[in-house]
């Protein structure tokens, strides 16, 4: 072999060799690559997956937060109608009680007949006042 063959053939080795650890170092960095997206991928996971427990906790704990205050408002809104209701039936029953103990109170004028009145138009049942009291 002459000098002009064996540079040929060692510059085609060196080629090859080239090519081959191009192709050795490019594998490996893929791999390296893969590995890494893999860890990656896994921790995003993870986290992804504990935020979204965090806020399936914190949307449990609002709506049962909200069926409470719902419950209360509903509670409040019926005493808020029932207070009224019951101040006025209170106060009506103080009244008729009021009137009784002074038709009871006054004395009988004669020719007035006491007759037995009846609520039919909301105002209290009285005997008018004739003489004074």
């Amino acid at each position: 072999m002459t000098a002009n063959e064996w540079s040929w053939l060692v510059g085609g080795a060196l080629l090859l060799g080239a090519a081959v650890g191009g192709f050795a170092a490019a594998r490996l960095q893929r791999m390296r690559l893969a590995s890494r997206m893999r860890r990656v991928t896994a921790e995003m996971e993870q986290k992804h997956a504990a935020t979204a427990e965090k806020l399936r906790n914190a949307q449990a704990t609002a709506k049962r937060e909200f069926e409470q205050e719902r419950s209360a408002f509903k509670r409040q809104m019926a005493q808020a109608v029932e207070a009224p209701r019951a101040a006025a039936a209170r106060a009506e029953e103080r009244l008729r009680a009021a009137y009784d103990e002074l038709d009871r109170m006054r004395p009988s004028a004669p020719g007035v007949e006491l007759s037995s009145a009846e609520i039919a138009d909301g105002f209290a049942a009285t005997r008018p006042m004739r003489q004074g009291m």
